[in-house]
């Protein structure tokens, strides 16, 4: 088939519809809601012939070119839980920080204002790269006259609701604007009569009452006849629609009028309307739902192969996001290097030339003077650190000569100015494979990138960042291959060592026993001094009285500033006058000396004079640090070196004037950025990793002296973090500060104790899985999925592993079963042994376990029932944490919760300590007698249904040998796993407890000896489990050990057969909910014959009242089995009843 030329304006025409079509395809959504904001805007009254040109567009010319324009993202709708109603602002004047802040994006961005919303993000929805997003932040931290205080990095894709929030946590309060504030009107400010209502509606589908019938005087329990937990229930649920749920407590409602939990409900709705309203937490939060942490972590260097990741990057746990493999053939590579360094140079180029790329190579003075980085031709860029650090120049010169070779691929053009997915920036060390953390391997010329090359992935977002370190030998074809293979992978981020035999070593964090840290052979006195640099100010400071407190040394502080004798209006005059005067009121000697650490001449003085003044150093503590967030291209070498210097400078003149006279222990302050980065911090992460390998360095030098750097995360108090607003900003991103007692604590410790290595990371919670996701990655402990057997571990947000773990689950009858038969008085009931379970898994999966020898639950506290809607089900979430060992014997333990979405995640419902692995007892023998034969009690037909509200499932009582209201002696069941299903269903195992359904039994068995008083549990002590029994009969005897108020307590102890004990429940205590007067007692149970003959006698009276008749006599007596004996032995029984039958006739007194 032909076709005729087209002509000139029918060519343009076509070129015009692909041009649109390309364009309207990729800017539809974002079009069409600038349109839909139109319309709005053109009111009722447009009409079509309002359009100039009568409905014709003017004439438009059109390039080839088509701008790539922002995206804004519609609100995403989640169908799980009921959608909150927003606030809708009235019409005011723009004098507000929300319109402020629209309006300013719209400048920037040229959308129109209407089109903006506070959800949108800087990157994702206004397209936004970190250095407009930057400016824009700046720019309105300078309008609202806080220019300084917040810190852009940590803002780099954050929603405009956050850059409020950042800006407003650093406002006083008067500046906030002086016009009045919007009118909010929404649905979730309810006044106290639509919430009335509300609790009306509940309360009539809850219990069936018209509800005309009911009154807000009404009392839950008393007039309503709700129980407890149906109480808790239907506050929690008028909460969750009110927006409020999380913010108050159902279990203090238990017998409130509708009243008063009408006015308390409208106090929490309504602060829904405030500037300040209180928190409402309905997502994972990145702040941790669970109290602070505080841990010691070590850097292992951990051997691990290569493994594929994912195709999805939500199930990857490594890296936040996930690049293409490089294609080589359309690669185009620069290979900087010093002059000298060939090799590794040239069997590189050629390997890579092999694969099809295009290489360059060039020096690091050459790419200095070329400008070589800012050439849009290349896609990779590799710098090669020397083998041999040259010995050349002072400690100053080799700083800067190592600092420029980091900084000489750190700026590429962004990926997006050159049309790019991602750009690669990859250094190559040579620290042996562990990254200079062997002896000899610790010259910052020859390493040192990772902590840069971390805060740059951290803030550039389009690279692909790569630290390889290696043995320094020659290079050989395969570990090149292996070298190209690493730069090529998918992640974003990737540190990776071969060590001589080249085994592959990733850098991981691992959490500490402090229990094993060995005590340091060294002892203080009043005749040591310690010589403390970093201005005796803040964290530093903090520090060195608190150890000259505990050891009484003699204090050298140093600092920059002058001495607030010779300068009182110096700026840090008055905190420096604070320190000496602590320690003087502490009669401890202190003396503080002004000094410019980066100054060797005047660090060699400052020696001198200590030592003549005070006597022989004999401990350092070098705190001395400066930092300057912003992103590396942003400063000059020299800027980047003044920030450098009083860190890394100072430490090296410090060891220098101290070389002949070495001190017995040298402490850095170093900062977790060493380890990490931080974003806008790559040289505050290169300084505080340089610091770390002097310190190793020094050591090898002076074996007599210990060296340590501590790696602190953010304090939250004290120190440059929380003088900077970092704090804060770290905190939206779910990273937590540490408390200064923490920190102070730790490093006392550290002090004396020796932990193993060079350096140790004291840090708080450096956030979650979606902290990870939203791109802070660089934390890389090791994370593995739980066991497929762990079925309630779904939904993880939290994953610490040896720390903490934190994750949700949906509980549903289609999923999780066994709840249909666990339903008291209409409440579907999540079962305690489910929640034991549950616990159970998440404590063994913290702590990196998955079978036990023995086990102990301790502190199990079962506060508020856990309520499943038939309907919806209920989401939970289940927190766990290791505890830290206080003495090396002490056993493993983990703190376990159980929260739900009925009180917002915020409050405990289950909670229990698991002891894991406790072999402190033997496993004891019962003493227990069992009769040879039961009672005559089936528990099927004479417990369950009326007595005990168990379902099929969980009905394992099989024989009654002995109840009365002090003790039950019962034997029951324990079931085996059951056969895998289809379909997913929690109730059929396997559990790594064991039967619960057994183990429920033995939770139930306490309600037969107090029938009249229907209780549900709420607290055990402790179980132990010293065994697991399957498909086998056992023994259990329930004892009741007394009442205090409406609580009794009790020990349950099952035994297998053999006479050993399986499990034992002390403290084991219940409330009551409900006394039922009418039921027998436990005796009454065991023997009804007495009760019945009484009820039996007082029917027959009040029948033979009614009809005036005398009534009948009668005698009854309990005959278990009758029924079985012979004819002849049958009536041998029956005689004394007739005997007494007739005695009653000619007696009736």
């Amino acid at each position: 088939m032909t076709h005729e030329k087209l002509s000139p304006n029918e060519q343009m025409n076509e070129r015009i519809v692909k041009i649109l079509s390309a364009y309207f395809q990729q800017r539809g959504s974002f079009l069409a809601q600038v349109i839909r904001a139109d319309l709005q805007s053109l009111g009722s009254n447009f009409k079509p012939s309002d359009i100039p040109n009568n409905g014709k567009s003017p004439t438009h010319s059109f390039s080839a070119s088509i701008p790539e324009n922002p995206t804004i993202k519609p609100p995403v709708m989640v169908d799980a839980a009921p959608a909150k109603s927003v606030p809708t602002v009235a019409s005011q004047p723009p004098a507000n920080l929300e319109t402020q802040l629209i309006v300013l994006v719209a400048r920037k961005t040229g959308f129109p204002e209407n089109t903006i919303h506070l959800g949108a993000r800087l990157l994702d929805d206004l397209n936004l790269d970190s250095i407009k997003g930057g400016e824009l932040i700046a720019d309105f931290a300078k309008e609202c006259r806080v220019a300084g205080k917040v810190d852009p990095t940590t803002l780099a894709n954050a929603s405009l609701q956050e850059i409020l929030e950042a800006v407003r946590e650093v406002m006083p309060t008067s500046m906030e604007p002086s016009t009045p504030n919007p009118v909010v009107t929404t649905e979730s400010r309810k006044d106290v009569q639509t919430i009335s209502r509300l609790l009306l509606e509940l309360v009539a589908g809850k219990t069936g009452f018209p509800i005309d019938s009911l009154s807000l005087q009404s009392r839950l329990l008393d007039d309503l006849n709700l129980d407890s937990i149906k109480t808790a229930e239907l506050v929690a649920e008028a909460a969750k629609q009110l927006g409020v749920a999380g913010q108050l407590d159902p279990a203090q409602f238990a017998n409130a009028p509708l009243s008063e939990i009408a006015e308390i409900l409208a106090k929490h709705s309504q602060s829904l309307g405030t500037d300040n309203p209180s928190p409402v937490p309905t997502a994972p939060s990145l702040a941790s739902s669970s109290s602070p942490w505080v841990r010691n972590f070590v850097v292992e260097y951990s051997p691990e192969e290569a493994i594929e990741l994912p195709a999805e990057e939500r199930e990857n746990w490594e890296t936040a996001n996930l690049f293409a493999y490089d294609n080589w053939p359309e690669a185009r590579i620069l290979i900087v290097a010093e002059s000298e360094e060939t090799d590794w140079v040239q069997m590189l180029e050629k390997h890579w030339q092999d694969k099809g790329a295009m290489v360059e190579k060039i020096t690091y003075e050459e790419m200095a003077w070329q400008g070589g980085i800012q050439n849009p031709k290349y896609t990779h860029f590799l710098g090669i650190l020397p083998q041999k650090a040259r010995g050349d120049g002072d400690s100053s010169a080799r700083l800067l000569r190592a600092m420029s070779r980091l900084r000489a691929i750190a700026t590429p053009l962004s990926a997006k100015q050159l049309e790019r997915e991602y750009v690669t920036v990859a250094y190559l060390q040579f620290g042996g494979g562990h990254f200079g953390r062997l002896p000899g391997m610790s010259n910052l010329e020859q390493c040192g990138t990772m902590g840069f090359a971390a805060s740059l992935h951290l803030e550039r977002a389009d690279l692909k960042v790569r630290v390889i370190d290696l043995p320094n030998q020659n290079p050989s074809p395969a570990l090149t291959e292996t070298i190209i293979g690493e730069i090529g992978r998918k992640e974003a981020y990737l540190a990776v060592g071969y060590d001589e035999q080249s085994i592959r070593r990733l850098p991981r964090p691992k959490v500490q026993d402090r229990t094993q840290y060995a005590s340091r052979s060294l002892s203080w006195s009043t005749e040591d001094v310690v010589l403390i640099t970093g201005g005796a100010k803040g964290i530093t400071a903090e520090c060195a009285i608190a150890f000259a407190r505990l050891t009484g040394v003699k204090t050298a502080l140093v600092g920059r500033s002058p001495h607030p004798q010779d300068d009182p209006l110096d700026a840090s005059a008055r905190e420096i006058a604070q320190t000496l005067r602590a320690f003087a009121e502490e009669r401890l000697i202190c003396r503080y000396y002004s000094c410019d650490v980066t100054d060797a001449i005047a660090v060699r003085e400052l020696v001198t004079r200590v030592r003549q003044e005070l006597g022989p150093i004999t401990g350092v503590i070098h705190g001395s640090a400066l930092n300057k967030p912003r992103r590396v291209e942003n400063s000059t070498l020299g800027e980047a070196k003044s920030e450098v210097a009083p860190k890394v400078l100072g430490v090296l003149n410090l060891m220098e004037a101290l070389e002949e006279m070495p001190p017995r222990l040298f402490v850095g302050f170093s900062s977790i950025s060493a380890v990490l980065g931080l974003p806008g911090n790559t040289w505050y992460g290169f300084s505080n990793e340089s610091l770390d390998l002097l310190l190793r360095n020094f050591g090898e030098r002076h074996p007599e002296t210990s060296v340590l750097a501590i790696a602190f995360s953010v304090w939250s108090e004290v120190g440059m973090g929380a003088r900077m607003g970092t704090v804060r900003n770290l905190n939206r991103m779910g990273i937590e500060a540490m408390p200064t007692e923490d920190g102070v604590n730790r490093f006392l410790e550290l002090m004396f104790k020796d932990p193993g290595d060079s350096q140790v990371v004291v840090t708080s919670k450096l956030g979650g899985v979606e902290t990870m996701r939203r791109g802070f990655d660089t934390w890389r402990t090791h994370r593995y999925e739980p066991p497929a057997s762990f079925s309630f571990i779904e939904n993880i947000h939290t994953i610490e592993l040896g720390v903490e773990v934190g994750f949700r689950t949906r509980l549903t009858l289609t999923q999780d079963s066994y709840v249909r038969d666990h339903i008291y008085n209409g409440s579907y009931l999540f079962p305690t042994v489910f929640g034991l379970e549950a616990m159970a898994q998440a404590a063994f999966y913290v702590s990196q376990k998955t079978a036990f020898s023995r086990l102990r639950l301790q502190d199990i506290r079962l506060e508020r029932p856990i309520v499943v809607d038939p309907e919806q089900g209920v989401e939970i979430e289940i927190w766990a944490r290791v505890l830290e060992k206080k003495s090396p014997l002490e056993p493993l333990q983990v703190r376990a919760e159980i929260r739900t979405e009925r009180t917002g995640f915020t409050i405990a419902h289950f909670a229990a300590t698991l002891i894991l692995d406790d072999q402190s007892a033997e496993v004891p023998l019962s003493t227990v007698t069992v009769p040879d034969r039961p009672l005559d009690l089936d528990p099927k037909q004479d417990l369950y249904g009326w007595l005990l509200f168990q379902g099929t499932r969980f009905q394992r009582l099989k024989n009654v040998y002995r109840l009365n209201s002090k003790e039950f002696l019962f034997s029951t069941q324990v079931g085996g796993e059951r056969a895998e299903k289809e379909t997913f269903d929690r109730a059929d195992g396997p559990f790594l407890l064991g039967d619960p359904y057994y183990r429920d039994s033995l939770l139930q068995s306490v309600q037969p000896i107090i029938p009249q008083d229907i209780c549900l549990p709420i607290r055990i002590d402790r179980i132990d489990l010293y065994q697991i029994p399957r498909n086998q009969s056992c023994f259990g005897l329930a004892i009741n050990e007394g009442r205090e108020g409406k609580e009794y307590r009790t020990t349950v102890t099952a035994v297998n057969e053999q006479g050993q004990v399986l499990e034992t429940l002390e403290g084991y205590q219940l409330r009551i909910l409900e006394h039922r007067g009418d039921n027998p007692t436990a005796e009454e149970i065991a023997n009804p014959g007495q009760r019945d003959e009484r009820r039996l006698q007082e029917q027959l009276k009040q029948s033979a009242e009614a009809f005036g008749i005398d009534a009948p006599t009668l005698a009854l007596t309990y005959q278990p089995g009758l029924q079985n004996l012979p004819s002849s032995e049958r009536r041998q029984q029956e005689v004394p009843l007739f005997a007494k039958t007739v005695g009653n006739f000619l007696n009736p007194s």
